[in-house]
């Protein structure tokens, strides 16, 4: 079977123009055949309800982005069918009855056997190999750009801390030296006080005893002056 374009988005990389390594396909749409109706009752298949997804549970990944991405892979598998009817047709036929049943997948085979004689157990294995092989190869795909996208977002992540780390060092050095000056402030300021009160004292002294000495040497020049009024 030729290879056959995987279009699907990019689950890490929002590029509509990126491109795949996977061959080119037709972009009509191959529209999935009707059901023939069986010729006799031992072909009809068992009526069953069968999920349309895949009930794939994790307890570390968010629903939301899980249920995305398997819809992605679903509309991945559908995007691949190739024309005519092969393991794609086969495999619809067998979610629908939704059953293991040795018996649905010989119902099947009978069935896909009146769409298209040339079906075979080998042909359908080799379309289950090739769809195999493109999922597995686009998934690889993801991977690998999915931890590319990882390394590139980890690498920002510590370049940032990096950055912010250093700018906190440097602003914690320049608390620290603004604390130091803001003590040696304080020290100066507090040996500015002490000194401003000792000075006072002194001035404060000065002035006292100016008037004091004042008082006295007028008082003894009063007294002489008087003595000379009185005795001369």
């Amino acid at each position: 079977m030729a290879k056959e374009k995987f279009n699907w988005k990019s689950l890490f990389v929002n590029d509509e123009n990126a491109s795949t390594t996977t061959t080119s396909k037709s972009e009509e749409k191959i529209d999935f055949p009707n059901e023939p109706t069986p010729t006799s009752s031992s072909t009809q298949f068992p009526q069953s309800s069968a999920p349309q997804r895949s009930q794939v549970t994790s307890t570390n990944i968010d629903n939301a982005i899980l249920n995305s991405v398997i819809e992605m892979y679903e509309s991945g598998f559908e995007s691949l069918n190739l024309p005519g009817y092969d393991f794609y047709e086969f495999f619809k036929a067998i979610k629908a009855v939704g059953s293991n049943d040795p018996n649905v997948y010989k119902m099947a085979f009978t069935m896909a056997q009146s769409v298209d004689a040339k079906v075979t157990k080998e042909s359908l294995l080799d379309g289950a190999n090739f769809y195999i092989k493109e999922i597995n190869d686009v998934h690889e795909q993801y991977h690998t750009k999915g931890n590319a996208k990882k390394e590139e977002f980890q690498s920002s992540l510590l370049h940032q801390k990096e950055t912010l780390s250093t700018e906190i060092a440097e602003l914690e050095k320049q608390i620290l030296q603004l604390q130091t000056q803001a003590s040696d402030k304080k020290n100066q300021l507090n040996a500015l006080e002490n000194g401003t009160s000792t000075e006072m004292t002194d001035i404060e002294q000065k002035i006292t005893a100016n008037d004091i000495a004042k008082t006295k040497i007028l008082e003894i020049i009063t007294t002489v002056a008087d003595g000379i009024k009185i005795n001369l």
